[in-house]
């Protein structure tokens, strides 16, 4: 590596990300699929998936509250 080049994202965080930005176009209840489906999708996958739907999820479901809470009404509120 040059000492010009910059590294923002190891490459972990930069395929989560990418998971982010490919899954962010799946309808709710695909989502839920993914995320029940412990067999076939990896937690990471899983994960990333969850954050789409956390920061999808309507208004009446977070209550605009911070992310992590929001995570956990989210959850509470499908069953996931």
């Amino acid at each position: 590596m040059s000492p010009t080049q910059r590294i923002l994202a190891s490459e972990k965080r930069q395929r989560f990300f990418g998971h982010i930005r490919a899954t962010d176009v799946l309808p709710p209840h695909h989502m839920l699929r993914v995320i029940r489906s412990k067999e076939r999708y990896t937690p990471f996958f899983r994960a990333a998936v969850l954050r789409n739907l956390v920061c999808n999820a309507p208004v009446e479901v977070t209550h605009g509250r911070p992310y992590a809470e929001r995570r956990r009404l989210v959850r509470d509120h499908y069953g996931v």
